[in-house]
């Protein structure tokens, strides 16, 4: 496809969070290359708010809710729901950028029979494929390349990963009242258990941190379902931090994460929050490949600690299989070291 003329244009990534700003360079690439078209965004309701944070603005959310699709009293009712939504504008264009059966099945129905419907011909699961009409091989290794090339490859041209400026706060988008003038952001939560590492780590290597800077505030963020860790967490500190675990929005934790100092981290989305804001970040990994979904910046501003010697690193399971998470065992010195290196280099401290 050599060109796409001014149009409208659906991208299906209905999650997670750090996926969709993992499509945000291949957005711009797609605008860059068609200014007048116009930007549809299938997505989980939960992640909604991060497209305001596009860099090409999206016109229509069309929201894709998982749990009614996944429940027989409410699934005729949301599927045509759906579908009435999909069909409701005509696309010339509709890149599934997600590789899953259910993305391409609904990417499909918004595509209909004669409208171009790309994605990458190593889909996530096999059969994503079958619903493409345009499957694109790709070679980049992080998602963010991948989405990238994937666009190139789409509309004929080679382009470099564009280095995205942090966004704007859109209208009605605030942080939340009453933070601190100079604050260290901890998020302890993660979508997996091996993803979770010790609160222990987080309190360690912020108080090491506060050594160095006194002046520096804690607050603790992350979703109400993360709140039991948020609450160890400030155990563990022993009181003097701001917990606002699930009392943000998330718009509210994106400029949460604006206004921070630097973020320390697990493997979440707060991180990629970070990264795009081009905030200093630490981020703990184990069981998941950073080279393939790490944040995206800088080197410089985010920085990454595992345990390199580990066998069993990126085992990619949610809990792990010995039961005693070696990839916990992470210096917090490491993390602190290199927080206190990147607030004096580039956090203004």
């Amino acid at each position: 496809m050599a060109k796409v003329a001014p149009a409208r244009i659906l991208v299906v990534k209905p999650s997670s969070l750090g996926d969709i700003v993992h499509t945000f360079p291949a957005l711009k690439v797609l605008h860059d290359a068609a200014p007048g078209a116009v930007l549809d965004f299938m997505v989980h309701p939960a992640f909604a708010a991060a497209l305001d944070y596009s860099p090409w603005p999206v016109e229509r959310k069309i929201f894709f809710e998982r749990a009614k699709l996944g429940r027989a009293a409410s699934f005729c009712g949301e599927f045509r729901k759906l579908v009435g939504a999909l069909r409701a504008k005509r696309y010339d264009l509709v890149i599934d950028f997600q590789g899953l059966f259910r993305s391409a099945f609904f990417a499909r129905v918004a595509a209909g029979f004669g409208t171009p419907l790309a994605g990458f011909a190593a889909s996530r699961e096999v059969t994503a494929k079958w619903f493409y009409s345009k499957r694109i091989e790709v070679d980049g290794v992080h998602a963010v390349e991948r989405n990238v090339e994937l666009v190139n490859r789409l509309l004929g041209t080679d382009r470099p990963v564009p280095e995205l400026a942090a966004p704007p706060a859109p209208p009605g988008a605030a942080a939340p009242a009453g933070l601190p003038g100079r604050y260290l952001l901890l998020v302890p939560g993660g979508r997996w258990p091996s993803k979770r590492f010790p609160v222990r780590l987080f309190a360690e290597s912020a108080r090491m941190v506060r050594e160095k800077f006194p002046g520096l505030e804690l607050v603790v963020a992350g979703g109400a379902d993360e709140r039991e860790s948020a609450a160890g967490l400030c155990r563990e500190l022993g009181g003097g931090a701001l917990d606002l675990c699930g009392k943000t929005s998330l718009d509210g934790l994106f400029e949460l994460v604006r206004g921070a100092a630097g973020v320390i981290c697990n493997d979440s989305g707060p991180m990629h929050i970070a990264a795009l804001m081009r905030r200093p970040v630490c981020a703990f990994f184990g069981p998941t490949r950073p080279q393939a979904t790490g944040p995206w910046g800088s080197p410089r501003l985010c920085r990454v600690f595992r345990r390199e010697e580990l066998k069993c690193l990126e085992c990619m399971r949610k809990k792990c299989r010995s039961g005693d998470y070696p990839c916990f065992g992470i210096e917090a010195r490491q993390a602190a070291e290199a927080m206190c290196d990147m607030l004096t280099n580039d956090g203004g401290l």
